[in-house]
């Protein structure tokens, strides 16, 4: 007996503590309180409490934002692209246990805390995120339209300021919306451009010397063959000789079609290059479509015609965007962007960062020569309804017919109606694009998207102290000696 008390004690004495030790003991996981998510002005956009996820403003940039799956991972948007950050590090705690089974913490017991994620900060705005959700909301709503996509950005940064996505869900709930309202149309999707596509062959024109705002084009009645194919005008217009600064103000496809043969295809190619179409523009998000731009020696006749006024080629609106503030920044491509920053501390706000300016793609001489007549296309041509009275605002619309699906050729009834602005002309602090998908009734792009993009800028310069001061300090950051 006293032998076998001395062996229990003596040699496994050691192992039967460690096993009644355990009996009290228990390991928790202790999880991390995941990042939070800020505009550029420190709002909340997504934060968590008690580990749920919480989105304040509802569906307000939803399509940007994402949402967290129950694993606490990031399964769409900006949640799933800057997950690792976001995250955090969990932790765990040894607890003691009593007969009861509760457990309770002590001090005896070593631990190591959860390491809560990063915070990150986006560049957009909230006010001009809401204004820009709203608009577009009543916009697609109105003209009974599929989908819709809005996207406003700073010339001279490439910040992106909203980008907005119709029809809207919210993440607090995502699991009540259908997949498809989880798309962020901006980035996503791509389409034919149809005339807003006219500036660029313009531009492209203009810096080669090919054609001068005051030139005078042969409208040809509406009527004009080329390659066996047969091109007119939307609504039947008939335009005589106009001036090239007419054809962009009243947006003649026969006229683009004429400046595009003289400028030829392989130039028509390779500016649109330069705009930045027919590749992905790299902003901050996952999945971007890159479009589709042929190399000019696949094109036939009539798809190069089609190329210089929009048709044949397919964009989406960031690339649109990023290509008109080109024009409105003095001649510089800027890559776009939505972060401004990461960090621990939730009240730091990033500074301000250069902007990343790509290439030289036009002269200022060109640019202001194009401003001009995007000038006058709202003042006088198809973008009036974009008109803001005391503002000079500088744009051009578009309505291009959609491809069928399951056959050659296009839809008769179905269109991508289209806006893209600048305000104010003369020292462009925003850019907005406005794509509507698919409108009924009304389908032109002056009918439908200008007005939308005129209340979103509206309501912009009307807010308390107008353009966000920032903007006017960021604004001129482009690396002028490229």
């Amino acid at each position: 007996m006293f032998g076998r008390l001395v062996w229990l004690q003596a040699v496994r004495g050691g192992h039967y503590k460690y096993l009644a030790q355990k009996q009290h003991q228990q390991r928790i996981g202790i999880l991390p309180e995941r990042g939070r998510i800020y505009d550029r002005c420190g709002r909340p956009l997504a934060l968590s409490f008690d580990g749920r996820r919480s989105y304040p403003y509802g569906s307000m940039g939803a399509q940007l934002l994402g949402f967290i799956g129950d694993d606490g991972r990031g399964l769409e948007g900006m949640e799933l692209l800057y997950d690792d950050l976001l995250r955090g590090q969990s932790g765990w705690a040894i607890r003691q246990r009593d007969a009861t089974g509760r457990t309770h913490a002590t001090l005896e017991y070593a631990s190591s805390p959860a390491k809560a994620g990063h915070s990150v900060f986006l560049t957009i705005d909230a006010e001009y995120q809401a204004i820009a959700d709203q608009e577009l909301d009543r916009g697609a709503k109105s003209a009974r339209a599929a989908s819709g996509a809005v996207v406003i950005s700073d010339p001279g940064t490439g910040e992106i300021l909203a980008i907005a996505s119709y029809p809207p869900f919210d993440p607090n709930r995502f699991n009540s919306y259908g997949r498809e309202t989880y798309i962020n149309r901006a980035v996503l999707e791509q389409f034919e451009p149809g005339s807003t596509f006219k500036i660029i062959t313009m531009a492209a024109a203009v810096e080669e010397g090919v054609t001068g705002p005051e030139d005078i084009i042969d409208g040809e009645k509406g009527l004009f063959s080329i390659g066996g194919y047969k091109i007119g005008e939307a609504e039947k217009h008939k335009y005589g000789p106009i001036t090239a600064s007419e054809a962009i103000v009243h947006s003649s496809n026969i006229c683009l079609v004429k400046v595009g043969q003289e400028l030829g295809k392989e130039k028509l190619y390779q500016y649109a290059r330069s705009f930045g179409f027919g590749c992905k523009t790299g902003i901050e998000f996952p999945g971007e479509t890159e479009g589709v731009m042929e190399r000019p020696d696949k094109w036939s006749v009539i798809q190069g015609a089609n190329i210089s006024f929009g048709q044949g080629l397919s964009v989406n609106a960031i690339q649109l965007t990023a290509a008109y503030a080109a024009i409105a920044n003095g001649g510089f491509l800027v890559k776009p962007r939505l972060l401004k920053g990461y960090g621990e501390s939730s009240e730091a706000v990033p500074g301000s960062q250069p902007a990343d300016t790509l290439r030289r793609v036009i002269s200022r001489e060109t640019s202001r020569k194009l401003v001009a007549m995007l000038e006058q296309c709202v003042e006088n041509g198809t973008g009036q309804p974009a008109a803001i009275n005391g503002w000079k605002i500088a744009g051009k619309t578009g309505t291009a017919q959609k491809k069928a699906q399951g056959r050659k050729g296009y839809d008769r009834d179905k269109y991508i109606a289209s806006f893209i602005g600048f305000i104010p002309a003369e020292s462009p602090r925003l850019v907005v694009t406005v794509i509507i998908n698919e409108p009924h009734g009304r389908v032109y792009g002056g009918q439908v998207a200008a007005p939308v993009c005129r209340s979103i800028m509206k309501r912009i310069i009307s807010l308390p102290g107008g353009f966000a001061q920032d903007l006017m300090a960021n604004n001129g950051g482009i690396n002028t000696k490229l």
